[in-house]
Formats: structure tokens, C-alpha cells, sequence
């Protein structure tokens, strides 16, 4: 029988600096073949996400529910599973925690975006936002880039305050602060990972600034301002994701810019060179990191 993997076991499967290393070996993997991804509208405000991927051995199928009205409840935003199989045989192989899954290999590809584009990856880090996101990107900053200094900001004092006790038995040094645009001027290193159903995000950044937004992937969704995307697109760089986020990346199309001018991390990877200035990486999703996360999770196998 496959193995059925909760979230603490699909955890132990992805760490975070094998993961990004994963990820960069798919992107040059020229057997890789991703489909469009199915996105269903549900009753109440919710989606249904069909995410099919492949390579020349294992065939996935991530699926999962994302479901905004759960945000401040006992029950998790993203539900649903990551199934794998023998790409030549059909056999299942492994089911992965979806949501276990979306967090990690999402703050995966955020790691490895800042390895190459991060002017000063070792911080201090500003979050804004304090859910499963961003948890995820404060430990991956952590394992991978060696941050040791953290700034939180979130809607709620009691979420930021719990995420702030797990950094500190990260042994980082931690502030809850109220003032995300006023703590820019201090990190160079920031995180958006909230609902994005407002902006949280004003500027003005510093010009060494790399920023990892990641909340925003649906046209209608936002979380940068405006004139802040404006500003990163003429000063410094912007790099997608993927190709993908051209049609999703609700940053970027309500500042009115074509995300279709700009690189992607795949480009990044394979030597697209950046000009001097602040870094905006903006993720959507791709059911790519979800076959990079099984591909991951089958070498970590006990």
C-alpha cells in the first residue's frame, strides 16, 4: 500500500533547503510537463484546485480546496492532497498533506528566489501576515538564508504573537510591530503572506530590498499598493514565479504592468541577468513545486 503521509510526516519529507535544491533541479528538467491548472469556484467564496504535473517518472495531482471564509477558525484555508504516481506503471506511491505541501515547497521556491536575487539574504526579515505562510517562510528563511533577526505584522496581536513564540524557539530575535511600511526602512528581507484581500504593503522599500509576495494569486487579489509594484518595476527588478503568473499575479495587473515583460525564476536559474536595485519575487503557484515537493518527499523516503 502507498504510504499515506500526515502533515508532521509530509513535514519530515520536504525540509526546506533539500526542497529549494529540488526545485532548482526541476526547473532545468526538460522532461517536466505541467497543465493549466483547473481553478472551480465553489458555493460560499471558495475554490476547487485541479493541479496535474509530470516528469519521465512520477505523475501528480494536487487537490485541493481554498476557502478564505476559514481564515480565524478552527479550520485550515487550504484542505486537500497531493497524490503520486509511477509515471510508468499508474501505481500510487505516495498521498502528501496538501496543505502541508502548499506551505512548504511555496516558501521553498521564496528561499530559493532569495539565494539568487536577495541583495542581503541574511536580514533582518520583515512578515506581514502570521498564518501557515508565514510560518513557513520564517523557518525556510532560517534554515536556508541564516536569518537570525524578525519583524512580524499581522491583522491580529494573538496570531503574530504565537508566530513570534515559535521564531523564538528558532532561536531568532523577534519584535511584534504594528507599522509594516515604517519597518521596511530596517529589513531588507520581506515576506507578504497574508488573505490578500487588502494592501499591506505601501513603501516606500529600501534599495536593497528583496521581497518574497506571495499571498496575491488570483487576478482580484492584492497586497503590494499600487504605486509600490510601479516603483520595484522602474528601479529595480520584478521576477515571476512562472510564466503562469502573467494571467494571475493580481499584484502586478492592478498597477497596471504586463507581467508578461518581466523574467521568470526558471530565467533566473538558467542565467537571466538582474540590474542593480530592490528585488520584487512575485509567487502565484505552479503545480511544478508540487511535483518538485514528491520528487523531494520519494528521495527523504525512510
Amino acid at each position: 500500500m502507498p504510504a499515506l503521509l500526515d502533515a508532521a510526516a509530509t513535514a519530515d519529507r520536504l525540509p526546506f533547503s533539500l526542497l529549494a535544491d529540488e526545485i532548482e533541479r526541476l526547473l532545468g528538467d526538460a522532461t517536466v510537463q505541467v497543465p493549466a491548472r483547473l481553478v472551480q469556484p465553489l458555493p460560499g467564496g471558495g475554490s476547487l484546485f485541479v493541479m496535474p504535473a509530470l516528469d519521465g517518472r512520477l505523475a501528480i495531482t494536487k487537490l485541493i480546496t481554498f476557502t478564505p471564509a476559514n481564515a480565524g477558525t478552527a479550520r485550515p484555508a487550504i484542505q486537500g492532497d497531493v497524490v503520486v504516481f509511477d509515471a510508468a506503471t499508474g501505481v500510487r506511491q505516495l498521498v502528501l498533506d496538501g496543505p502541508t505541501v502548499t506551505a512548504r515547497r511555496t516558501a521553498a521556491v521564496s528561499l530559493l528566489a532569495a539565494r539568487r536575487l536577495a541583495p542581503q539574504p541574511a536580514g533582518p526579515l520583515l512578515v506581514v501576515g502570521a498564518g501557515a505562510q508565514a510560518q513557513a517562510h520564517v523557518e525556510a528563511f532560517t534554515a536556508g538564508l541564516g536569518v537570525r533577526e524578525l519583524r512580524i505584522v499581522s491583522r491580529t496581536r494573538a496570531s503574530a504573537q504565537a508566530l513570534a513564540g515559535r521564531a523564538r524557539g528558532l532561536g531568532l530575535r523577534v519584535e511584534v510591530v504594528d507599522d509594516a511600511d515604517a519597518a521596511l526602512a530596517t529589513c531588507p528581507l520581506v515576506v507578504t503572506a497574508t488573505p490578500a484581500s487588502q494592501v499591506v504593503l505601501n513603501g516606500p522599500c529600501r534599495p536593497d530590498a528583496f521581497i518574497a509576495a506571495v499571498g496575491a494569486f488570483t487576478p482580484r487579489m492584492v497586497e503590494l499598493a499600487p504605486a509600490l509594484c510601479r516603483a520595484l518595476a522602474a528601479q529595480g527588478t520584478v521576477v515571476l514565479d512562472t510564466p503562469d503568473a502573467v494571467h494571475e499575479a493580481g499584484d502586478l495587473l492592478q498597477a497596471g504592468l504586463d507581467p508578461a515583460g518581466f523574467p521568470t525564476l526558471r530565467d533566473i536559474v538558467l542565467g537571466h541577468a538582474t540590474r542593480p536595485g530592490p528585488v520584487l519575487f512575485k509567487s502565484c503557484g505552479w503545480a511544478g513545486w508540487d511535483l518538485a515537493a514528491a520528487r523531494c518527499a520519494l528521495r527523504e523516503e525512510p
